[in-house]
């Protein structure tokens, strides 16, 4: 295991030693199940203090990159090992993912695109407002975050075609005018609302008025 650490760098060397460590189980270099040298003996071996690397592999394990086994050793995480309850987060679990494709085989560029294929057929979980104008743009977010309880974000069509990745878990909300423009920047399955701008009503509610179609 080939860890080189500076410390005349500003990086922590608690730091330096973890993000090595994550930089040689991504690339293989560390295998699951492979055991790491102990406390003591990586210490010596860096000539920095134990307290440091016990820390490190303290942070490594609660982001469940290691995992301790009998006799305190200290070994890469394996698919099948158990998370500890409580301590996961959304990294955790993508680094999970990556891991488990990595030893299947898959490349990184399949899993992007397999998982981007599958995030666009969930059912959305908020509208996503596409106008060019940013004025009306924000007015339409406005009204609806008020009227409606879903979240709401919001988006010019060229941020969309440039960042499809925007259309993911949204409900697209588009002026009439400007469906044609933007249907094809969505699934095909997936149905948009677009709105014709009403008057305004006596409460001052322009959402409340308006005509929604699917």
């Amino acid at each position: 295991m080939e860890i080189r650490i500076n410390k005349e760098s500003e990086v922590p060397l608690r730091q330096q030693l973890t993000e090595q460590v994550i930089y040689l189980i991504v690339t293989g270099q560390l295998k699951a199940g492979q055991p790491l040298p102990s406390v003591r003996e990586l210490a010596r071996r860096l000539k920095i203090h134990h307290n440091t690397v016990s820390e490190a592999y303290q942070d490594l394990a609660s982001r469940t990159w290691l995992v301790r086994r009998r006799g305190s050793r200290v070994v890469v995480r394996a698919g099948g090992d158990p998370i500890q309850p409580g301590k996961v987060d959304l990294d955790d679990l993508i680094n999970a993912a990556i891991r488990a494709a990595r030893e299947q085989g898959y490349s990184l560029q399949q899993l992007r695109e397999r998982v981007r294929e599958r995030l666009l057929v969930q059912p959305p979980d908020h509208f996503l407002v596409v106008e060019e104008e940013p004025g009306l743009r924000r007015l339409l977010a406005e009204e609806i975050r008020g009227s409606l309880r879903w979240p709401v974000e919001s988006c010019s069509r060229a941020e969309l075609a440039s960042n499809p990745g925007l259309a993911i878990g949204a409900l697209a909300v588009v002026p009439e005018y400007a469906v044609a423009d933007t249907e094809r920047l969505f699934p095909k399955d997936r149905p948009m609302v677009s709105i014709a701008f009403p008057r305004r009503t006596n409460t001052g509610n322009a959402f409340d008025n308006c005509a929604i179609h699917r």
